[in-house]
Order: C-alpha cells, then sequence, then structure tokens
C-alpha cells in the first residue's frame, strides 16, 4: 500500500474509532448496563490514539527518510545538512499547514487517551460525557484533515520526481526561515497548550449537560488547564525569541494577526485559571469559570481560523481556503452557543454564584482579572479581524461595523496595551495579600506596608535605571505617544513592576519566617519546604514575580528603543556612528555552505569611548531554494547585556561597495527573558500534578 493510501487509512478508522466512541457513551447514559457501553467508549477512544500515533509516525518516517512521494514532504523539507539535520527533518511534521494539523489532533488524542484512562472505570457519568465532547473534537480535526489543502498524505504529481531515483526534479523546500533551532520547538508547545485547553471546554459543557455543575469537573480539569496554559505561554515565548533572533525586523512582538491568535487563549487563560480557583475553593464563579472556558477554547479555533482560512492576511498566515473557513467558523459559532445556552438553561444550578460583598477582596480582584482579561481579549481579536470585515463571504453582515476594512497597526495595539497592562499588573499584584470576602483596611495595609516599603527601595532603584539607561535612547517616531505620555506611563509601569516583584518576594520571606518559627525549622528548610510541597502557592508567586520583571523589560524593550539606518564603507577602518557607540568594518566574508546556501558575513567592531566592547558578525544569505526567486534572508547580530541589547543586521551591499545596516538598542531586553524563565517555572511549579481528589458520582 502507497504511504499516502496508508496514511488516509488510518485517518479514516481513527474518525470512525471516534465516532463509535461517542455513539456508545451517548447510548449508555440511557441504557441501564451503561457501564458496559461507557468503557467501549473508552477503548474507542485508545484506538483513536493508536490510529492518529501510526499516521503521525508514518508521516515522521516520510519527512526522516526524505520520502518525496507525499507532495507535504516535498515542499516542507528542510535544506540542512550535519549532525542535527534529522531533528530539523523531524521538525518538518509541524512546519506547513498540513503537518501541524495533523501534529494537533495527534496531542488532542494524547489528552483524550489520558482522560480516557483516568475514567476508565467507565462509571462516571461527567468523565464519560466529557471524553465524549473531546472526541467531538477529534471528529473535527480528522475530518477537517480530510480537507485537500489540509491532508499531509495527499500524493505528489508525478513529474515532479526522477522515476529511477524518486529525487525532487523542483526546487523545493522548508522556509529557510523555519530552518531555526527556535522553530523546532515553538510549534510543538503552542499545538500542546492549544490541544490541552479542549478538555477545561469539554467538561464544562459536560457539567451542563449532567447537570452535575459542583466542583467536580474543575478538579478534573484544572492541573490540564494550568499546564496547557503554561505551554501556550512557553510557545509565545519561544516564537517571540525567533522573532528576535531570525526576522531581523529588530523585535519580537509586531502585532501580526498570528501573532495575535495564540495571545488571544492566553489572555483568557489567566482569567479560567484563576476563576477554577474560586470555583474549587469558594463554588463560586461558576458561570464565569464555565464562559471562560468555552470562550478560550473558542478563541484558539479563532487563532487557526486567522492561520487557515486566508482571510486575514499575515506573513505568516496559509493560503486561503474556504472549506477550513466554513468548517472552523461553524464549529466556533456551534461552541459558543453551546455555552451559552448550556448556561442559561442550567441558571438555576449556577445562579448567585457571581457575587461578591466587597472589591476589595480575593473574589473581588478576581472578577476584575476576568473582565480585564476578557475584554482585551475580545478588543486584540476585533482589531484583528477588522480588515477581513468588507473582504470574507460575511462581508453582509460586518461590512458597517466599526473599523471594518481597516488594518491597524502596532500603534494602535500599544497604545490600548500598555494602560491596560499596567492597570491588570497592579490588581494581579494585590490580589495575594487580599482575603477571601475582604477585610478592613487596616488589615490590609498591616499586610501590604512592608511589600510596599520594599518596593518604594526597588522603584527607587528602577527609576534610577530609567533615567540613565533608557530615557538617554528615547526615539520620537511618528507612530510613537507623546513624550509626556510615554514617560508617564513609564514611570507608573515601573512603580507598578517594582511592586510586583516586591510583594512576591515578602511573601516567599514572610511565609518561610513564619514556618521556621512555628516548626524549629531552619530558614532554608521552611523556604525549601514552601517551593516543593507548596506547589500551587509558591508557582502562583513565581508567576507573578516574573510578570513583574517581564513589564520591566517591556518598558524598556518597547518604549524606549532607538534605531539607526546606514551604510557603511568596506575598508579597514571605516566607521559608522550610532548612539553612544562607533561601529568599525573589521572584516568581509564569502561562503557556500556545505546545503549550497551562499552566506556573506560582516564584522564589525563595537566601540566605546575608543575601547573595543565587542565584534560583531551579522550574515546576509542566499538560501538555495530562494536563488532562483533572488530572495534573501539574514541572520542578526546581538551584543546581549543586563540593561541593554545591541542589535545589528545586515542587508545587502551597494554598487558603491558600501554595507547596508540596521543597528537598534533594546534597554532592559534581557529582563524580558528572565522574566519569561520565572513565569515559567511558576507555572510549571503550579500545575504539578497532585494526588487525584476526584470522586466519581
Amino acid at each position: 500500500m502507497a504511504l499516502s493510501d496508508l496514511g488516509n487509512v488510518l485517518l479514516g478508522f481513527a474518525a470512525i474509532a471516534a465516532i463509535a466512541s461517542i455513539g456508545s457513551i451517548a447510548v449508555g447514559r440511557k441504557a441501564e448496563d451503561g457501564g458496559v457501553l461507557n468503557r467501549f467508549g473508552h477503548y474507542m477512544t485508545y484506538a483513536v490514539l493508536g490510529f492518529v500515533t501510526l499516521a503521525t509516525l508514518a508521516l515522521a518516517t516520510a519527512f526522516l527518510g526524505e520520502n518525496f512521494t507525499l507532495e507535504y514532504v516535498a515542499f516542507n523539507h528542510p535544506n540542512v545538512v550535519g549532525p542535527w539535520a534529522w531533528l530539523y527533518r523531524l521538525s518538518g511534521v509541524w512546519a506547513g499547514r498540513e503537518g501541524s494539523l495533523l501534529f494537533w489532533e495527534w496531542v488532542l488524542a494524547l489528552y483524550a487517551g489520558f482522560v480516557a484512562y483516568k475514567f476508565r472505570k467507565g462509571d462516571d457519568t461527567l468523565g464519560s460525557t466529557g471524553l465524549a465532547l473531546v472526541n467531538f473534537v477529534q471528529v473535527f480535526f480528522l475530518v477537517a484533515l480530510f480537507i485537500p489543502q489540509n491532508n499531509p498524505f495527499k500524493p505528489i504529481d508525478p513529474s515532479f520526481l526522477d522515476p529511477t531515483t524518486g529525487a525532487l526534479l523542483i526546487n523545493a523546500a522548508m522556509n529557510p526561515l523555519l530552518q531555526n533551532p527556535w522553530m523546532i520547538s515553538h510549534p510543538p508547545t503552542l499545538f500542546i497548550g492549544y490541544a490541552g485547553l479542549t478538555i477545561p471546554f469539554a467538561f464544562a459543557l459536560a457539567a451542563l449537560i449532567t447537570g452535575d455543575t459542583s466542583k467536580r469537573w474543575v478538579q478534573a480539569t484544572d492541573r490540564i488547564t494550568v499546564f496547557s496554559w503554561l505551554l501556550l505561554g512557553i510557545g509565545i515565548g519561544l516564537g517571540s525569541v525567533w522573532a528576535y533572533v531570525e526576522l531581523a525586523f529588530g523585535g519580537y512582538w509586531a502585532w501580526d494577526p498570528v501573532e495575535n491568535a495564540s495571545l488571544l487563549p492566553w489572555l483568557t487563560g489567566v482569567g479560567l485559571v484563576h476563576s477554577m480557583t474560586v470555583y474549587r475553593r469558594r463554588e463560586g464563579f461558576r458561570s464565569w469559570t464555565i464562559f471562560l472556558a468555552v470562550l478560550t477554547f473558542v478563541l484558539v479555533l479563532l487563532g487557526t481560523f486567522i492561520t487557515r482560512s486566508g482571510v486575514v492576511q499575515s506573513v505568516h498566515a496559509f493560503q486561503e481556503d474556504m472549506l477550513s473557513f466554513w468548517l472552523f467558523i461553524t464549529m466556533m459559532v456551534g461552541s459558543m452557543a453551546a455555552g451559552l445556552i448550556g448556561i442559561y438553561l442550567r441558571r438555576g444550578r449556577l445562579g448567585g454564584s457571581e457575587t461578591f460583598d466587597r472589591l476589595m477582596s480575593k473574589e473581588g480582584s478576581y472578577y476584575v482579572n476576568n473582565v480585564i482579561m476578557t475584554m482585551a481579549a475580545l478588543l486584540v481579536a476585533y482589531l484583528t479581524m477588522t480588515s477581513a470585515f468588507k473582504e470574507w463571504p460575511l462581508a453582509w453582515l460586518t461590512s458597517w461595523w466599526p473599523g471594518a476594512g481597516r488594518i491597524f497597526g502596532a500603534a494602535t495595539y500599544d497604545a490600548l496595551a500598555r494602560p491596560i497592562g499596567i492597570a491588570y499588573i497592579l490588581v494581579m499584584t494585590v490580589c495575594p495579600i487580599l482575603s477571601w470576602g475582604g477585610s478592613e483596611f487596616g488589615q490590609f495595609w498591616k499586610r501590604a506596608k512592608w511589600p510596599v516599603a520594599g518596593a518604594a527601595v526597588f522603584g527607587a532603584g528602577l527609576l534610577g535605571i530609567w533615567w540613565t539607561s533608557m530615557l538617554p535612547y528615547y526615539q520620537q517616531t511618528a507612530e510613537s505617544m507623546a513624550p509626556v505620555v510615554n514617560h508617564t506611563l513609564a514611570v507608573i509601569g515601573l512603580l507598578t513592576a517594582a511592586l510586583a516583584v516586591a510583594l512576591p518576594v515578602y511573601l516567599f520571606v514572610d511565609g518561610a519566617r513564619r514556618r521556621a518559627s512555628a516548626r524549629g525549622e531552619s530558614f532554608g528548610s521552611a523556604l525549601g519546604w514552601i517551593f516543593l510541597k507548596a506547589r500551587t502557592q509558591s508557582g502562583g508567586y513565581l508567576v507573578h514575580l516574573g510578570m513583574g520583571i517581564i513589564l520591566i523589560g517591556l518598558i524598556g524593550s518597547t518604549m524606549y528603543v532607538s534605531s539607526y539606518d546606514g551604510t557603511i564603507a568596506m575598508e579597514q577602518g571605516a566607521t559608522f556612528a550610532a548612539g553612544p557607540y562607533t561601529y568599525e568594518f573589521s572584516g568581509y566574508e564569502e561562503v557556500t555552505e556545505p546545503n549550497g546556501d551562499e552566506v556573506l558575513t560582516l564584522s564589525l567592531d563595537v566601540l566605546r569611548d575608543g575601547a573595543v566592547v565587542d565584534t560583531l558578525t551579522p550574515q546576509l544569505r542566499f538560501p538555495l531554494q530562494l536563488r532562483e526567486q533572488n530572495q534573501t534572508t539574514q541572520k542578526v547580530a546581538i551584543v546581549e547585556q543586563p540593561l541593554k541589547d545591541i542589535f545589528v543586521s545586515f542587508s545587502g551591499i551597494t554598487q558603491e561597495g558600501t554595507a547596508y545596516i540596521t543597528i537598534k538598542y533594546f534597554p532592559m531586553q534581557w529582563w524580558v527573558w528572565f522574566g519569561f524563565v520565572a513565569l515559567i517555572v511558576g507555572s510549571g511549579l503550579a500545575s504539578w500534578p497532585k494526588k487525584s481528589r476526584l470522586k466519581a458520582a
């Protein structure tokens, strides 16, 4: 059997098994001996996992063996040689439109298999119903894989292959920009996050269907939800690193539609994680939690819709596909309708759980958190989609909406995101020292005074850094805010970040001190216990700490960037001045790499006050597969310092023999990455599995 036929047969069997699982669980709910049928549904879920795993392995084998009989392999195999070439070949599985959808479905099948095992006895109505809904989503993805534009097992046109050797007769390969170590890990982590957010959605609907609106569905899914949100965040972060080192535009976030697509469910995921805490601990925010579980899943689908339908223009998006357009929009509308109708019909079981007595309470801060994150996500989604409102097939419905047909640039997003982000960080920061139900201001101040004192000291230091290491690099541009607005926001943001850092540090120290005093332990042992045993608490503190550090980095690296474009003569001793540094030409090299790529490397000495700080070697590359189109890529060179990054790119050579270069300064860039690591470690601690608390109904 041809590999193309084998892959499609395996996907077909997987779809049949998923439908069988849904049917058996649905019938089992009404049957006297429903446990047998439910268990059969669980076994069919394992079958789906088996078939999809075999299909994914078949595609991976095709890439590793460079089997070009599949069109997807031919157009997405990397042009890389060396000991790590196999890893780049393997990354081809998720590098393109068709393979990434299959990989996503495989990850979803793994989650479904885990759910099936967790409720393997088949006697839990909530668990079986949730599993059936997960399998319904699997059917949706499996059907999408049979759309020609999404099918990774589509055979290649025989005329493209040498009939004797099977070698490609056309110049086709993976986009050179994707042949980067960060792109090996960026898409898989995103897809693990995307797929995992199906589970809280499915169990939220299961709670509505079964009428079991207790905290059981939250207990069953809260760790998966935090884990999925964590992996989605890692994926976004890795994508930012890739953009920073590979795309040469000088930055790590450009508010591109596909970038926004991954951010949307992360934003509502923040609200979902916090709402689950209230649901689990206080039986509150029931409607909020179910709504956010549904909305987060819908925004995952919207992200896929933006990427795959072609209705929104982006350098990252795939070509237009109307079948995918209608399939994904139907699933989005259907999912949201199911959630809203279910909440309305079960309002008697959910009502009264959204109220709280005081805004200055944990419940109040969580409520504000939900409102901010939901509105931010919906606003970003709306601004992202406006360009399509007059073009897509639903223009009759959306062409009159505000902003229809307009493309909003980064300046618009920044103007909205900066004040909203600072306000959110402030709310997030205060939350840990608020009480359930609220308390008098005196009690609150007793907990807040030492963190505020620490924040005052740290904030003074940050303002000193702002004055000496950010303000000198400020450049006013046509797109940037008025200087007084920019600087005011920066100062407020830095003071907010100081509190966001100082408060979790205080909580760690105070918690360890109290435990050591009460139990006669050393301070180090007590602190270690908090980190390793009270993981939900310590993980939350680290997340807040990381967000504060990231805010510091964002203020410097987005609001105080300076850029210099120009040319430098390619002769020894020639210089180019940019800000406080001078760049001196020290060498030039042209080589052809083993894979056929031509690489031009420029060497520049970085000098300050006459002393050499570092030597940078930016590259201009002519990839083999793009040579006929005369397209190039760039490899930037970066000097990383604690308070600033120096970023240099090389984009071409003039007829006069001078090199085009761009030099940018990114204050506090290192703090963005450090804060990202702290956020990931904290999320990982918070999502670390605990002994199951779920009891079967």
